[in-house]
């Protein structure tokens, strides 16, 4: 229901039609996306929806938006465990999912409620990724838990569920995602990350 999508890949307005089915707008590298910020007059026009339409959305992108021959699908979704991922869950046929968290405690604790939440629905959890997980020094280099101390990894050790990534804060990507062009972003911080997604697509292929 977010802008975010959107405008870090640089993509805006609303989307066309062909045949009755919806054209996802594309990025400057070939990636293929829709939101539901495309659909909307205004960029900033709130979408203020209750959960059954949302939850309609949200099987309208699988089923009447015109997806080409793609690689990979990722679904976007809110934090915790609301409508839109119980939706999701249930009705789209998920390989796996990635869980997104943050170093704050009070997260962990989201954390927790998103993997016994997937687990439940019987959907394989491919790994855990740390957002904002520490900052570097601009000055010396040095590593700095802005936060404090993580708690993520006891999280995945009690879950038995692998820490694949952990993305520092990074004045850089902030600004390519405000430029709308975060598909440049050259980086190896998710590197082991994506090596674990592709390797767990081609073993459930």
């Amino acid at each position: 229901t977010g802008p975010s999508i959107p405008k870090s890949f640089g993509v805006s307005g609303r989307i066309e039609a062909f045949d009755d089915r919806m054209l996802p707008r594309q990025t400057k590298t070939g990636i293929d996306i829709m939101s539901v910020n495309l659909l909307l007059d205004s960029e900033s026009s709130p979408v203020v929806w209750r959960g059954p339409v949302l939850s309609g959305v949200v099987n309208q992108f699988w089923t009447d938006v015109l997806w080409n021959d793609i690689d990979y699908m990722f679904i976007d979704m809110p934090p915790g465990t609301g409508d839109v991922p119980l939706t999701v869950f249930q009705s789209l046929p998920l390989d796996g999912v990635i869980v997104v968290a943050t170093p704050q405690d009070l997260v962990s604790m989201i954390v927790e409620k998103s993997i016994n939440m997937v687990s439940l629905m019987n959907i394989p959890i491919i790994g855990v990724v740390e957002n904002m997980a520490y900052a570097i020094c601009p000055d010396c280099g040095k590593k700095i838990d802005i936060f404090g101390k993580s708690g993520i990894e006891s999280v995945c050790s009690k879950f038995s569920v692998p820490l694949i990534g952990r993305l520092p804060i990074d004045p850089s990507l902030a600004k390519l995602c405000d430029s709308g062009i975060i598909e440049l972003y050259e980086n190896n911080y998710l590197s082991h990350a994506a090596d674990v997604v592709e390797k767990f697509c081609a073993k459930n292929a």
